[in-house]
């Protein structure tokens, strides 16, 4: 059956969001981009109301320096809108076939995204990507450094929101450990050691306070795959049901929440000695000052 000009459409592909999206490739000589390949990789549950593609900056001149809403007819006969813009980098490397679809791969479509979509929309986006293996962190961040220039925001955007969610940036382990430190100390926490293992285990906790209680500080570009994760999880089970105290930072928590960190840690330790004194412990009275979002913390009171 016909499908827009000089276009043919397979008799038994039932009408859907992705033949619409190939007809828009095949009609503009393009490949699926943005939020039509985000859809097409499973990084976001929803189509977009439109296809988008994307194609090479000197092709097409009629489609205009960014973008242009050009007419797409499906095969009811209605008319939908295909919104195609132009690049002047759209290589081969960075191009792939989902469901026979021409695409952008999933490296180039994160960074594409992140020119365009709103920030929860691509937070959503990154957090599938890694969550299934499809990108890793190491790679989102050399697309978008191989891919920014001037005038193009997308990079510098997913750089940004790599490092706000802290699966960027995060500084090595020892210096995430000795920022803890100065912070334990500005506060006038004892510390007692440092890298304790734990006899019988083989498990390592990074500060010891006082007795069993522990700090334990994650810098999300080290835990942040899902292997890592169960396993810090099961170590830190196996280690309260044996009677470790253990209090969980990570490295913006440390570096923009100081604040928070030391407060809990000193309800820890109050709570602690009042337990070691045998009084029985209420609930700690714990309250967010209007305006600030900054929890506060009130030493429990024995009862």
């Amino acid at each position: 059956m016909t499908w827009g000009s000089g276009q043919y459409a397979v008799v038994n592909w039932p009408n859907s969001a992705e033949r619409s999206l190939y007809a828009a490739c095949l009609r503009y000589d393009g490949v699926a981009s943005h939020e039509s390949a985000a859809w097409l990789w499973g990084l976001l549950k929803r189509e977009p109301s439109v296809p988008v593609v994307s194609v090479p900056h000197d092709r097409r001149p009629e489609v205009g320096t960014h973008r242009a809403t050009l007419g797409l007819r499906r095969g009811d006969g209605s008319c939908a809108d295909a919104i195609v813009r132009r690049s002047r980098d759209l290589a081969k490397s960075s191009t792939s076939y989902r469901q026979g679809i021409p695409t952008t791969n999933p490296l180039r479509t994160l960074v594409d995204l992140a020119s365009y979509a709103e920030v929860a929309l691509l937070d959503e986006a990154i957090d599938v990507g890694l969550a299934i293996r499809l990108v890793t962190v190491e790679g989102l961040l050399a697309e978008a450094e191989r891919l920014a220039r001037p005038g193009r925001s997308g990079p510098a955007q997913l750089t940004r929101r790599l490092e706000k969610r802290g699966f960027a940036g995060a500084p090595a382990p020892s210096v995430l450990e000795s920022r803890a430190l100065r912070l334990l100390a500005a506060s006038g926490a004892k510390v007692e050691k440092c890298e304790v293992v734990v006899e019988g285990t083989g498990y390592r906790l990074d500060i010891q306070l006082e007795g069993p209680l522990f700090v334990e500080l994650d810098g999300y570009a080290y835990h942040w795959s899902p292997e890592q994760k169960r396993y810090d999880d099961a170590r830190r089970n196996k280690l309260r049901l044996m009677g470790f105290e253990i209090l969980v930072y990570d490295w913006q928590t440390v570096t923009k929440r100081g604040r928070q960190m030391a407060e809990e840690i000193r309800v820890a330790l109050a709570m602690r000695h009042l337990r070691k004194s045998g009084a029985r412990i209420g609930a700690p009275n714990l309250s967010v000052s209007p305006g600030t979002g900054r929890a506060k913390a009130a030493c429990p009171n024995p009862l």
